[in-house]
This record gives structure tokens, sequence and C-alpha cells, in this order.
């Protein structure tokens, strides 16, 4: 019988840990708590931050420490790459099952058993579309696009085959059949050779993107879940959040409950609404010193 993953990395940042130890919560907020069809792994420097909370048979820790973190990171020294090995790691130990890989910032809207289908089916899955090299309407993408075409000749020369109307998806989330692993080692070439071509932060999400597209179909993920990328604001409201259950010393029933009292997509909202806004009101409101604000938010009744 195949074997169901969901894996993370966490490391370093408190941060990066709440955002890690949220998403797992909201995992069993809409599956249960007692659901065992998916096992939720993270490779991590503070094992005792998910176990103190979630109990040691709901998550599996992976060891993560600084010096693999460096080595993981490569001569590029390009901490995205990190993700990369993370998931060769865990498929090499694998035969033929399914993983997801979700970055710590993406939480749960609904269970993902549909994904776990498709990913059985072969299909591949990654967060959203995010357009093509050449005609995006995300600037980022855009510039990488002109770069690209500009240096096809270079890229040939080290073996890559990039067309300039390539897709670009989100990789906050990617989900393979782990016999798929030496997709895993492509990605990673690729990445270590263009990112010294050009070396931004999205060169391993467009690994992941042009490879996975080679090799087959792309699922968007977004009905399932929502990545929240763009509000790093939701950090110091997570730390409130942790902070307060573990004065409070609360049960994780009681903090599976309260999740959605902060929930990034809700808290977010103000911040997507200005951030999409045309170039002129948006200017107003920068002059004005009233870009966006941050909703009330509450942990238990009766507070807000």
């Amino acid at each position: 019988m195949n074997r169901k993953y969901i894996v993370y990395q966490a490391y370093g940042s408190e941060d990066i840990l709440n955002e890690a130890l949220y998403s797992m919560l909201s995992f069993y907020k809409v599956h249960g708590l007692d659901y065992r069809e998916i096992t939720l792994v993270v490779y991590t420097d503070t094992p005792l931050h998910f176990e103190l909370v979630l109990g040691k048979e709901r998550v599996l820790c992976k060891s993560l420490d600084a010096s693999l973190v460096k080595k993981w990171r490569g001569s590029i020294d390009f901490v995205h790459r990190v993700k990369i090995e993370t998931l060769l790691d865990f498929t090499s130990t694998l035969k033929d099952d399914e993983v997801l890989y979700l970055d710590s910032d993406v939480v749960f809207i609904h269970p993902v058993q549909e994904l776990f289908d498709k990913i059985k089916q072969g299909i591949f899955v990654m967060h959203e579309f995010e357009g093509k090299l050449n005609t995006s309407t995300f600037p980022l993408i855009l510039k990488m696009g002109k770069f690209i075409k500009k240096h096809q000749q270079q890229l040939r020369s080290k073996g890559f085959d990039v067309p300039v109307d390539t897709g670009v998806w989100n990789a906050g989330v990617i989900g393979f059949k782990s016999s798929k692993l030496y997709i895993l080692d492509k990605v990673l070439c690729f990445t270590d050779g263009f990112y010294k071509l050009y070396p931004k932060h999205i060169a391993e999400q467009f690994g992941f993107s042009l490879y996975l597209s080679k090799e087959g179909t792309v699922f968007d993920s977004s009905k399932y879940l929502f990545h929240y990328w763009s509000f790093k604001e939701f950090r110091g409201i997570l730390s409130d959040f942790f902070q307060y259950h573990t004065v409070q010393g609360s049960v994780l029933s009681k903090i599976i409950q309260e999740i959605d009292y902060i929930s990034p997509i809700k808290m977010g909202e103000p911040k997507r609404v200005y951030d999409k806004m045309h170039w002129l009101p948006k200017a107003f409101r920068k002059l004005k010193k009233n870009r966006w604000e941050m909703p009330t938010y509450k942990y238990w009744e009766g507070n807000g």
C-alpha cells in the first residue's frame, strides 16, 4: 500500500517554526485530530516546538542542524536550495509513495485526499499558476523571462533547454510520486547552474516549474491550500497567539478550535486588496499613510 506524506522544512527562525506549526494545526482542523492516513514530516532544528504541541504521534521530526543547512545551501549559498535537498533526502528512502511538500506559510482550506489521488495517478501538484515567462502579470517573472530570452545560447551551452513561453507555478506546494525522484536531481542541477547566471530568489521555483511541466501535467492546488507568502505581518500575530496559549496551558483541541480566530486568509485580505490596487489610488494611500489596516483579532470568545 502506498504511503502518503506531507513534508515541511522549518529551522532557525521562531517565526518560521510558528508558521509550520500553525500549518500543521490547520491540517488537523480540516482532517480531524485522529486522522492518520497522511504522515506529517518536518525537517527541523527544534523538534520540541512541534512535539510539545502536537505530540510525537502526530508529527515525525527529522534533524536539520546548522551544518546540514550550510551543506544543503551548496556552493551557491542559496536558501531555497535547501528545499530541493530536503526532498531528495526524504524521497531517497521511499519506493512508490506520494509526497506533498508545503512551505511553512501554507494553510489548509479543504481535505487534501484529492491532491494525493492526483499524485498517485502521476500528476504533479503545485500551488497556483502565475503565468508564462513572456506574458505573466508578475513583474518578477516577466523580468526573468526577458533575461532567459536574451541568454538562450548561454543556457543551451549549460545543457538547459528553456522555452521562452515556459509557465511558472508558485512552488509553496509541490506534489509528486517518490518514484519521480530523478526530477529532483534535474531541478537541483538547473538551480545550481541558473542561480549563478540569475541570482534571484525565484530560481528554485522556476526549476520546479520547468521540469515538472516538462515531465507531465501540473495540477493547481489553490482550492485546497492557501499560501500567504506576501503576508509576513502574520508572524507577529502568530507569536502572540502561541504565547497566549502557552501561558494559558491550552490543550491541543482548544488551540485547534481557535486557529480560525487569526486566519491569514481573513487577516491578510486588506493587504491583498491594497496590493492589487492601481498605482494611482495606491500612491494616494501611501501619501496619506493609510495603506491598509490589520483587522482586529481574538484568541477566545469575548476577546477582540
